[in-house]
């Protein structure tokens, strides 16, 4: 399959139905807020990139998180770093909502799924996407079920070595009327 007809199969397969839900398209990323929640299917490009494939991350915050900048967004952010929730798109239809754990390291490293379709035809591309598009949707499902407290709970351990945790504690914290 060539570019043309991935990205066609994308939108037909995976941006039309999210469209569907409320998401928003920013260049070749989805995103949305939900319940409060802000959520991404971030498509990589330059540096992630390469022929034939295509890299892609999905994340989520608390929208009234700060970004790394210190400001809170007014609508989801395009860049997976300002989001504590970071996942490889890849590992997404083989896990379960307990290896969405927040990971500094993903912050410092990003990881971004490599899917090649190059040399695949189009019905395989086109079940690849639905699977990765069901993933993705059960994670915007559990992403809207995370508790404050459970989102400070997989922040505290952190807190001692990473600044951006005892960031977003703060805002948890702020939140809550107390210490996180």
């Amino acid at each position: 399959m060539d570019k043309a007809a991935f990205e066609s199969s994308f939108d037909e397969v995976v941006s039309g139905p999210l469209l569907g839900r409320g998401f928003v398209r920013r260049g070749k990323s989805h995103f949305a807020e939900i319940q409060g929640v802000q959520i991404g299917w971030v498509r990589g490009g330059g540096r992630f990139a390469s022929p034939g494939s295509v890299a892609h991350c999905v994340c989520f915050r608390h929208a009234f998180l700060r970004d790394k900048e210190s400001r809170v967004p007014v609508q989801p952010p395009g860049f997976p770093e300002h989001y504590p929730w970071v996942f490889d798109l890849e590992l997404l239809p083989a896990s379960t909502h307990k290896h969405w754990r927040f990971d500094p390291a993903r912050l410092m490293n990003l990881r971004y799924g490599q899917y090649t379709f190059e040399d695949l035809d189009a019905a395989t591309v086109r079940d690849d996407l639905n699977i990765r598009l069901a993933a993705f949707l059960r994670y915007a499902d559990w992403a809207v079920t995370l508790s404050d407290s459970d989102a400070v709970a997989q922040l505290r351990p952190f807190a001692k070595d990473y600044w951006i945790a005892r960031h977003w504690l703060e805002d948890y914290a702020a939140r809550a009327g107390g210490t996180a």
